[in-house]
């Protein structure tokens, strides 16, 4: 493993919370009257109208309207833990104010985005207009099929635009160009949100806000799941959705909380993230996500209790199978020495659903962009992951002649290329990376908050970090960083000793430290050397009691401090 660059941030405030939110952005220096509004968010206050955002009124207009000639609507979702709890939001919204709905959720057989055999689908249930969920946005050719037989389609969706739009009646997405809706960030639940907002203004008696606030525990899971940025209007309503989630009143979740094994009081981003997003997503990526939506909408406890169990068995199955993946991928990249590019490509005959997940695992081992494929019979579908300020659907603009279709976001993506295109495709795309990327681009990063001594690590400093929930992109779990560090009680542990443990500071400040998967050479650690510690911290409990621990992100000898 190379060396990593600590970066420092520059010291602002002598007082730590007071510096965490400036390295957050949230404090300008001499601006601390921000500080309240982000601990203290504003629910009623702190969202935006929805009809700041371009052709939502529109939207909402259209659906009145077909509520009123009682027609019936088709929602089109994606299958993720994004798309799944927004079509499940929309249903519950068109339920309360009495519109007949029907959901469609395609499987990864047969794509990402809109596709001419759901269309068909809704159409057979008799919908005359489609509203889709976290995804159409480049979906050209489907808008066209949408009017050509004579369905009208709303597209909400929340992906970043190509250079031409869908030929549609209405597109909602904060992205679009002349779009002056101030947040651009939302994800796709949460443009769906937006809409079930501006319904509520329509019909106020029917979607109260009650109704508004109790559905924000699937909006919570969507924006944390999506990996969107918990800041601004996305903080506001991840934070009051897991005070939703941990009360929730949706019976589903309420059975899929207790199957995860979640005994927490408190619900956190943490749990959504590694618990219970991945159980939501685990049918999409190797089964179908119907079920998912199924458990959301469900009234229904013993539906609800059978349908999380049935979760958790299809993500005990995806885990069994990322670990084959990256078995597999590891084996060729070493074998190949694929990382000596800087974009990895690797194929296998892998399920489509689990080579997004593994390739994020790959990005973190090689340190650079990484596609993997799944091989089919006449096409490659891919799922990219890239490092942050390498924008991957960029590279795939600059070779989209190579390419059937693409989607995403700067960091992850998902693409499909022809089989008679392939290689040429990795050869442009491989070309374009080693010349467009730079080696220091790839270098391995840790952002410090701040360098303390152990003896400012107290109970009380923690509590105040936990106010900085939920943490996510932007708004990361502050890392701390202490030097001259002394070790003590070192040891390995666990099946395969492959983590460090030891003890640290002086009394009556000892704590323990932990660093899983160590990276380096066993040899690195000498009780009689002094170290630099990079760490996060945590409270552990043991014999009923709470101890303060430093969960350890990196560790280098002392004389190696380079900021």
């Amino acid at each position: 493993m190379k060396k990593t660059i600590w970066e420092l941030a520059p010291r602002k405030y002598d007082d730590l919370i007071d510096q965490l939110l400036f390295n957050r952005g949230i404090l300008d220096v001499g601006a601390l009257d921000k500080k309240f509004k982000f601990f203290e968010p504003n629910f009623s206050q702190d969202l935006h109208s929805p009809f700041l955002m371009k052709n939502l009124e529109k939207a909402v207009k259209r659906l009145a309207l077909l509520k009123e000639r009682r027609e019936t609507v088709g929602i089109f979702a994606d299958y993720d833990a994004d798309g799944i709890p927004g079509a499940a939001l929309l249903y519950r919204a068109f339920k309360a104010i009495g519109i007949k709905s029907y959901v469609y959720i395609p499987n990864r057989e047969g794509g990402y985005g809109l596709s001419e055999e759901g269309i068909d689908y809704l159409r057979s249930r008799g919908c005359s207009l489609i509203v889709t969920v976290d995804l159409g946005i480049r979906s050209l050719s489907e808008a066209k099929y949408c009017k050509k037989v004579g369905i009208d389609l709303i597209i909400t969706d929340h992906h970043l635009p190509g250079e031409e739009l869908p030929e549609v009646e209405i597109l909602v997405n904060p992205k679009q160009k002349g779009d002056k809706y101030p947040y651009k960030e939302l994800c796709g639940c949460g443009v769906a949100y937006k809409l079930v907002q501006g319904l509520s203004k329509t019909f106020p008696d029917l979607l109260t806000e009650a109704f508004l606030k109790w559905n924000l525990d699937l909006v919570a899971i969507s924006t944390i799941s999506d990996v969107v940025p918990l800041s601004g209007e996305n903080r506001v309503l991840a934070k009051y959705g897991l005070i939703v989630l941990g009360k929730t009143k949706n019976v589903g979740l309420a059975a899929l909380i207790k199957t995860s094994g979640i005994t927490d009081a408190k619900i956190t981003a943490y749990h959504v993230g590694f618990q219970i997003g991945p159980r939501i997503n685990a049918p999409g990526r190797i089964d179908h996500a119907t079920k998912s939506f199924e458990l959301l909408v469900t009234e229904d406890p013993k539906e609800a209790k059978a349908l999380a169990m049935w979760l958790n068995e299809k993500n005990e199955e995806r885990q069994a199978m990322m670990e084959e993946v990256l078995k597999e991928a590891i084996a060729k990249i070493e074998k190949e020495e694929l990382f000596k590019n800087r974009i990895i490509i690797c194929v296998g005959k892998w399920q489509k659903g689990v080579i997004g997940p593994s390739a994020s695992k790959l990005v973190e081992k090689y340190n650079r962009p990484v596609i993997l494929f799944a091989e089919d019979k006449d096409t490659y579908t891919g799922s990219a992951r890239s490092l942050s300020g390498i924008n991957i659907v960029e590279l795939f603009e600059a070779n989209k002649d190579e390419i059937a279709k693409f989607g995403g976001h700067k960091q992850a993506a998902g693409i499909t290329v022809s089989c008679d295109k392939f290689a040429s495709f990795c050869e442009k795309i491989i070309k374009t990376a080693n010349e467009t990327i730079s080696d220091e681009s790839l270098l391995r990063r840790l952002r410090i908050d701040a360098e303390v001594s152990l003896n400012q690590l107290t109970k009380g400093l923690y509590e105040k970090i936990l106010q900085f929930e939920p943490f996510g992109m932007e708004n990361p779990k502050p890392v701390f960083s202490a030097s001259d560090v002394s070790l003590d009680q070192t040891k390995f542990v666990g099946a395969n000793s492959n983590h460090f443990s030891a003890i640290v500071g002086d009394s009556p400040h000892r704590l323990k430290m932990i660093q899983f998967n160590f990276p380096y050479d066993k040899a690195l650690i000498d009780s009689k050397l002094k170290y630099d510690l990079a760490f996060s911290l945590s409270l552990d409990e043991w014999q009923g009691e709470q101890h303060l621990s430093l969960k350890v992100q990196d560790i280098r000898l002392q004389k190696e401090k380079e900021y």
